[in-house]
């Protein structure tokens, strides 16, 4: 993927939301628009509040004036408490966890000037081989354009949205999904409801007969998530999950196609460095194990290999016994 040679953006104030990152130029999809050491790091944020602002305090004291006068620059939500000094208020605001199950997290200049979107342009990640968190762009980027990340894990419903983001961010967000009108913003609803239904019906079945209705279910989510835009680490997420689903029926064919498609996406959203991409090269060049089997490089049948655009896909999710999966 592209990298980005100097900045790409500059930093500006964006009515509404303080300020924020500008892309100076077009971004292409892919590109690894920044990649940034934390100005320093905690071993848990969730470690008691006066212990934090002590390490806080000490990790100051290592910084050069320019960066401490970035740090006290930076938002503060809970300037208004004030039981909360500024000091440990700024942590507590733009502290980012390392990974979503993971206790360590840093402090980041760059990103912290980053505002959300429920349908954000970029992606963040943190790197655990380079130790700096990368930002590359989910689609083409164009000159002027506001460069936005999601603040969630998953994008649901507006009330559930609007409820996280006013209790944990003390923000009305007024994206572009956000402020969609009335008829639109319903039908977009009912598409979010509709991936959360497939996600709970996918926990729920198992049998012959559950793999060609979870490759079913899965190609529908698929589809949703065209019609509603989505294009982020859900792809490679989704794939994963058709990943691990074809290993359980010891359907090594249609195993590798997913983990290639999977791998696919996080080079373009992570990078060739990410971890997660070094994992899913060795599902798809047969170097590592999934679960009780190993892929042993066998290829898709030949009338597959003749297929191209729907057909292919048509033979990748279509309804089948596990005698026709196996059989390819």
């Amino acid at each position: 993927m592209e990298k980005a040679a100097t900045k790409p953006y500059f930093m500006r104030e964006v009515p509404g939301k303080g300020k924020g990152l500008i892309a100076t130029s077009k971004i292409p999809k892919g590109t690894r628009i920044l990649s940034e050491a934390p100005l320093f790091q905690v071993s848990s944020v969730e470690i008691g509040p006066d212990v934090l602002e002590a390490l806080i305090v000490s990790e100051l004291h290592h910084l050069t004036k320019d960066q401490k006068r970035a740090y006290v620059s930076l938002c503060n939500l809970y300037s208004k408490e004030s039981e909360v000094r500024s000091i440990f208020g700024i942590a507590k605001t733009n502290l980012l966890l390392f990974g979503t199950h993971e206790p360590e997290g840093g402090l980041f200049l760059e990103m912290s000037r980053m505002n959300h979107s429920c349908r954000p342009n970029t992606h963040y990640n943190w790197n655990n081989k380079t130790e700096r968190l990368t930002i590359h762009a989910l689609r083409d980027i164009q000159d002027g354009e506001e460069l936005t990340v999601s603040y969630m894990t998953q994008t649901g419903p507006p009330v559930h949205r609007l409820k996280f983001l006013e209790n944990c961010f003390f923000f009305h967000c007024g994206c572009e999904l956000c402020g969609l009108p009335p008829g639109a913003s319903e039908e977009s609803d009912m598409r979010l409801l509709e991936i959360a239904a497939i996600e709970h019906e996918l926990e729920d079945g198992n049998g012959t007969f559950y793999y060609a209705k979870a490759l079913a279910l899965l190609r529908e989510m698929f589809a949703v998530f065209r019609e509603e835009r989505i294009w982020d680490q859900s792809i490679p997420k989704v794939h994963v999950v058709a990943f691990q689903i074809a290993c359980m029926y010891a359907d090594e064919r249609r195993a590798k196609i997913f983990a290639q498609r999977a791998l696919e996406v996080r080079v373009v959203i992570e990078g060739e460095d990410s971890l997660e991409v070094a994992k899913l090269k060795g599902y798809v060049e047969n170097r590592s194990q999934h679960a009780s089997w190993q892929l042993r490089g066998r290829s898709p049948p030949d009338e597959v290999v003749r297929m191209e655009g729907s057909e292919v896909d048509d033979w990748l999710w279509g309804k089948m016994t596990l005698e026709a999966a196996l059989n390819g």
